[in-house]
């Protein structure tokens, strides 16, 4: 981890004299974060993120102070935020006072079965928030949701603790009924938990470390003066399409509505216009659209003209990562955007694509990589090619790219993120453009990595676990399976109720189960469109995905995720294993000194639809998972 700057600071001081410090000071800074860093607190580059500052010298324990507070962000190409929402990692407190926030918040880079230990508090200035480390299979207090712990007030602290014990790419972020706000606005940030296979097979079968970014994708929409922000979020009429030119309209609340004439609160109530450089909330109510600028790392990579198949010329400043051609690389990628659905499509300088294989994502490493998307012989269409990548909003996926070989120095590759088509029937898109999320500019020569469909990644003693056999049922004292999506009369719910982040009380759709029983599921969508299902605190694995009078689609292979997108009239089938966990925490929920061995899977826990506003406004609901009766 990266250690604290202070304290590297420190014994600098000790033996030089001030001025010779001061000099000192300033060239750490530039060694440690890049010499872009002093333009933009997001760390300069969109092609790395951040690091926790780990405090604890134990091998197997990261522990932290997190602060979320808000920060002046340089998100580049003249665009600054003055409200942006943001983490930061310090040493303590009192040196997080003298630190600026980033987007994304710093990264955790794990080890299964580290111990994770946060201080954090709340530095915002009025609103309540906390954090949900959404997808760790993590002791029920530590989950961050109103069902587990009050949401902290401005100045309020509390210790989040916990062991990761699956590997996967994860990410943390606030998660109560004014969360999309808060997301949107840049609260976010990633973890990423590895196994010792995936260290032993960099640099071979995977691309080395140096060769492995992650990139955390998101969306943001940024006012203008007063009076001048846009009437339109897109001009539709130039957007590229898969079939041919646009014919619709882009559904979501323009710039000019959010800023200036219903600007509100984050409690949703109206309030004065929004200065240029502010984030709005979003949550005014439906239809709640895609931002405006998709961001990187927290930045803007620049624009590019054409399209994927056709790319033209790179705008002026904007940020290439340097590669070989002939080397592999690697890409983490998190999706933590309210809304937007991201279609990955990596093209060369001619428009060939460059196939995106995948390795993992939400669950470690696959047994085998592949290449996913639609092929001329597929009889289940999930509306992106072969060699493309989709990822909804909240989920994750572990891809690499082999750079072509006979490409020369200075040829530039771009990863575009393209339109999908998720709502309602096949032409039914969101009306949002193709713009690039990386751009890559061949620096070098040489390289012979390969990978492809099929490549085995895990050893035949090692493959992933298929959850079987089944045992036990959802409990009667709550409703049944299935669980439904559902959308009637424009309300949006969980089998036709609707749920909210912060109810006290049971909602009727809450399911109950016993822990250890290892169970297989469904959920239906019923709504005309597609919904990303996200269960908490445990992860499942999917079966199959099937429609009346259609083929299913089986799932040939075993992950584990803790998130899959269901599509309209779909029903996808899972098993789950409600496994526990040690609980960290007392009744009052303060840490204990010693974790008690079991009960940190006992509690109840969220399941929605992760597209941010459609939970806020009512697809979410609660499995409720009890202790097992005595003998």
């Amino acid at each position: 981890m990266v250690k604290d700057v202070s304290s590297n600071f420190e014994k600098v001081m000790n033996v030089l004299s001030w001025t010779t410090c001061l000099v000192a000071a300033v060239t750490l800074m530039l060694g440690l974060f890049g010499s872009e860093s002093a333009q933009a607190t997001t760390g300069g580059s969109p092609y790395e993120v951040p690091q926790v500052v780990d405090v604890n010298p134990a091998g197997n324990i990261v522990e932290t102070y997190l602060v979320a507070d808000e920060a002046t962000v340089n998100i580049d190409n003249g665009v600054s935020i003055t409200n942006a929402l943001t983490f930061k990692s310090c040493a303590s407190f009192d040196v997080c006072e003298g630190v600026v926030g980033t987007i994304p918040g710093p990264e955790f880079r794990l080890k299964v079965g580290d111990t994770v230990l946060v201080h954090f508090q709340n530095k915002l200035n009025k609103e309540v928030t906390g954090i949900h480390w959404h997808g760790v299979e993590l002791n029920n207090a530590s989950d961050g949701t109103p069902l587990t712990q009050a949401q902290l007030k401005p100045g309020q602290k509390f210790d989040y603790k916990f062991t990761v014990t699956r590997p996967g790419i994860f990410w943390y972020h606030p998660h109560h009924h004014s969360s999309t706000n808060q997301v949107f606005q840049g609260l976010y940030g990633s973890l990423i938990v590895t196994e010792t296979l995936d260290a032993n097979l960099q640099g071979t079968v995977l691309p080395s470390a140096a060769q492995t970014k992650t990139l955390v994708l998101s969306d943001i929409t940024v006012c203008k003066a007063p009076g001048t922000n846009d009437a339109a979020t897109y001009d539709t009429s130039t957007l590229p399409h898969v079939s041919g030119s646009w014919s619709g309209t882009w559904a979501g609340k323009t710039p000019k509505v959010l800023c200036d004439e219903f600007p509100v609160d984050e409690e949703g109530n109206l309030r004065s216009v929004f200065k240029a450089g502010e984030v709005p909330n979003i949550m005014t109510g439906p239809p709640v659209g895609e931002g405006q600028t998709v961001l990187t790392n927290g930045v803007n990579v620049g624009a590019r003209t054409g399209t994927p198949e056709s790319p033209g010329v790179l705008a002026s400043g904007a940020r290439t990562l340097a590669v070989t051609a002939g080397q592999g690389l690697r890409l983490q990628v998190i999706n933590s955007s309210a809304t937007r659905y991201v279609r990955l499509h990596l093209t060369d300088g001619t428009g060939q694509q460059v196939n995106l294989v995948r390795i993992g994502g939400q669950g470690g490493l696959l047994d085998q990589a592949r290449l996913e998307g639609d092929t001329s012989t597929s009889v289940f269409k999930f509306n992106y090619k072969e060699g493309q990548i989709l990822i909804p909003p909240g989920s994750r996926q572990d891809v690499v790219a082999v750079i072509p070989s006979g490409l020369a120095i200075d040829h530039i590759l771009t990863l575009w993120t393209e339109d999908f088509q998720r709502a309602g029937g096949l032409n039914s898109y969101a009306w949002i453009p193709t713009v690039p999320a990386m751009h890559l500019k061949v620096a070098g020569q040489g390289g012979t990595y390969t990978i492809a469909n099929g490549t085995p990644l895990r050893p035949a003693g090692d493959l992933v676990k298929e959850l079987l056999p089944l045992q036990g049922s959802l409990l009667a004292q709550g409703m049944g399976s299935p669980i439904t999506f559902t959308n009637s009369g424009g309300q949006l719910g969980v089998n036709d109720i609707q749920g909210d982040h912060d109810h006290s009380t049971l909602p009727a759709s809450a399911r109950f189960a016993q822990i250890g029983d290892t169970l297989e599921l469904t959920v239906t969508n019923e709504t005309g469109a597609h919904h990303p299902f996200h269960l908490h605190g445990f992860s499942i694995q999917p079966v199959s995905l099937s429609k009346p009078g259609a083929l299913p689609y089986s799932y040939g292979y075993h992950e584990f995720v803790d998130e899959l997108d269901i599509p309209s009239k779909h029903t996808l089938t899972f098993r789950v294993r409600l496994d526990d966990r040690p609980n960290f925490y007392n009744a009052k929920g303060k840490v204990l000194e010693n974790a008690t061995p079991t009960g940190g899977g006992l509690g109840r826990w969220l399941f929605h639809c992760h597209i941010l506003f459609h939970a806020t406004l009512g697809m979410i609901s609660e499995l409720d998972v009890v202790a097992a009766p005595t003998p």
